[in-house]
């Protein structure tokens, strides 16, 4: 590999007229060409001020566009003595002496701007991402670099945890694809990912699904697996609709002033409370029963995961904690002794006010003692650092954010600020009506038969216009596509209530992306070159100098940065926009390489088209790195 180590990047960068790789803390020239540039720009420009190497790196970043250049020195953070930025600029501008890696510098107000040779960037740029393929943009520690053996750090990401037996929710769904995609960027830069589902598998709704097993001699559906969950599911419902009279007519009790507990007393509401109090009491027939539908439920998502390529390392759930209740005890005995919960109005709650926190009153028992939600997750946090070792633990989870801060502080009170600093809530805003994209689909098979089969009637309208071949393949790949990119695209603090009807195969959408990725490769079959890879640095890329050639490799050497900054936030946002962005600069090569005619034979024509070859290979590589990032697979024909 030509420039994948610090010796052979050097030797390389030697023969493409450059001088040595200068040394700056801040550059990762190893993981971020951009980074290469950077640092050469820097060490060309602290020649002709007073300021230290690291204060002249920082004042240097890439514009927000590539129209406004690849790098830009913004005078006022170097703090220079003397005149005014802008005035400063303009005396500096002229001092600056040619540099074989930078056209032309020119000044933007405060700004001095550069543009990278286009004559140099393809021989840089195309060997640097073929060296690297699937691991390009990615910044690994150094000390998984030195030593691939070395320990990783640890990252728990809990998501998706829909409810037993109950609907997927739109948070549900949003908290699958975003959750998917927190995993798979800690993943991809070196960390030990555990990717936890925490199903609502414990509390009075199991007591309700259970008395409708029982009631309805459901024990004979399990000779016939075939849509169990669903049946579960319709089950469930049933028995919602049948307790709905009493749960009426309680609120109209505790309306009125009444006492409602005689309600709670008799009829379903009884019969419910007993069929969970005997899960509770652990009586063998109740576990067993539980223990069924609980199976039924993580083999349905087990299945149905599969269909978005999402796998969990683990499916767990309230009922760890309670049914194996140490991790609650040795909790709530710390709270207790250090004083963090007291007794009000027959139940026991942590008074966050009087710790210097602004939330609410935190209930951890009830008036009968039985755990809550809080004691539970409590709990659930240091049963978790047993098993795991974590490092970092993420919930993402929508809403709940005075919850999870109620958590992480009780944590930190227990005397425990180290492990409440590893905790962090990833959260985004509940969506204001039930999603219309969801339609009347309930379950999340029913979520992703819908997206298919909408896919499956576009794509057969014009199958010609797709450049992807593969039938119901295509289908499903398209709807999994278009749902991912469509929970991804909004903020986390924003819901979405997109509707199913304006998911085109036009625009910034996930089939847009395949399609492009599917272009590529039918172009790279066309041209059928192929290079090795110690080749690539000595082709003729003259045909690469204009644009739109060299504009779409000035935004493919954004790409690691742009990982940087997606890690830091965790916006999925930022890696869509770029990726849309590379979308419309390869439609621009693609078209263009339509209408060049130019025929004939010889060294020139057959140069052109080997760097194109290599040109196309690393941008389809490049998108192909991103939209795994994401969750989306590419479509191989």
């Amino acid at each position: 590999m030509a420039t994948t180590s610090l010796p052979s990047l050097q030797a390389f960068v030697a023969e493409l007229g450059l001088g040595p790789v200068p040394f700056f803390a801040s550059a990762d020239v190893l993981t971020d060409p951009m980074d290469l540039c950077h640092s050469y720009l820097a060490e060309h420009f602290q020649r002709l001020v007073e300021a230290d190497p690291e204060s002249v790196y920082k004042a240097i970043q890439p514009p927000s566009t590539i129209q406004d250049g690849d790098l830009d020195i913004v005078l006022p953070r170097l703090k220079l003595p003397g005149g005014r930025p802008k005035e400063l600029a303009g005396e500096l501008l002229i001092q600056i002496q040619p540099h074989a890696l930078f056209g032309v510098p020119f000044q933007d107000g405060i700004h001095i701007r550069f543009f990278l040779s286009p004559k140099i960037i393809p021989r840089l740029f195309l060997p640097y991402i073929s060296d690297r393929k699937p691991t390009y943009g990615i910044e690994k520690p150094r000390s998984l670099r030195d030593d691939p053996e070395s320990r990783r750090k640890k990252v728990v990401v809990e998501f998706s945890s829909p409810n037993i037996a109950q609907d997927f929710t739109a948070g549900h769904l949003r908290s699958t694809i975003l959750g998917a995609f927190v995993a798979n960027m800690y993943e991809a830069v070196g960390w030990d990912v555990v990717r936890i589902n925490f199903l609502g598998d414990w509390g009075k709704h199991l007591g309700l699904l259970g008395l409708g097993w029982q009631k309805y001699d459901s024990a004979h559906k399990v000779d016939d697996q075939t849509n169990l969950f669903r049946y579960i599911h319709d089950l469930y419902n049933k028995m919602e609709e049948e307790l709905r009279p009493e749960l009426e007519a309680r609120k109209n009790a505790r309306d009125t002033g009444q006492d409602a507990t005689i309600l709670e007393l008799e009829g379903l509401f009884a019969e419910r409370d007993a069929t969970f109090k005997g899960m509770e009491d652990g009586e063998p027939g109740a576990i067993a029963l539980w223990k069924k539908l609980r199976d039924i439920t993580v083999e349905y998502y087990v299945e149905t995961y599969g269909r978005l390529n999402l796998k969990f390392d683990e499916y767990s759930g309230e009922s760890e904690v309670s049914l194996n209740p140490e991790a609650v005890v040795e909790v709530a005995a710390i709270l207790e002794s250090r004083g963090i919960y007291e007794e009000q109005d027959g139940a026991w709650v942590i008074d966050y006010e009087k710790y210097g926190t602004k939330l609410d009153k935190g209930i951890v028992r009830g008036r009968n003692g039985s755990t809550t939600y809080l004691l539970r997750d409590i709990a659930t946090v240091f049963d978790r650092l047993k098993r795991h070792s974590f490092d970092k633990m993420i919930y993402v989870v929508c809403e709940q954010d005075v919850h999870f801060r109620q958590v992480f502080r009780a944590v930190e009170l227990m005397g425990h600020p180290d492990i409440a600093d590893k905790l962090e809530h990833i959260t985004f805003a509940k969506a204001s009506r039930r999603s219309s994209h969801l339609g009347d689909a309930q379950l999340l098979g029913d979520i992703l038969d819908q997206r298919e089969d909408f896919m499956r009637e576009v794509v057969g309208t014009g199958p010609d216009e797709y450049h992807i071949e593969g039938g119901d393949a295509v289908a499903k790949a398209m709807g999994v596509s278009s749902l991912v990119v469509q929970e991804l695209r909004s903020k986390k603090g924003h819901g979405n209530n997109t509707d199913l009807s304006l998911l085109a195969l036009e625009g910034e959408t996930g089939p847009d992306l395949l399609r492009c990725h599917a272009r590529l490769c039918s172009a790279l079959a066309g041209i059928g070159v192929n290079l090795k890879l110690e080749e690539i640095p000595h082709i003729d890329y003259s045909s690469l100098w204009a644009p739109p050639w060299c504009d779409l490799l000035r935004l493919m050497a954004r790409y690691p940065g742009i990982i940087k900054s997606a890690f830091h936030t965790m916006d999925p946002a930022t890696i869509l926009t770029y990726l849309f962005q590379m979308v419309e600069e390869i439609t621009s090569c693609l078209e263009e390489a339509e209408e060049d005619e130019s025929g004939g034979e010889g060294s020139s024509v057959g140069s052109k088209y080997a760097a194109r070859s290599v040109l196309y290979d690393s941008a389809r590589q490049t998108l192909e790195n991103g939209m795994k990032l994401l969750g989306i697979t590419p479509i191989i024909n």
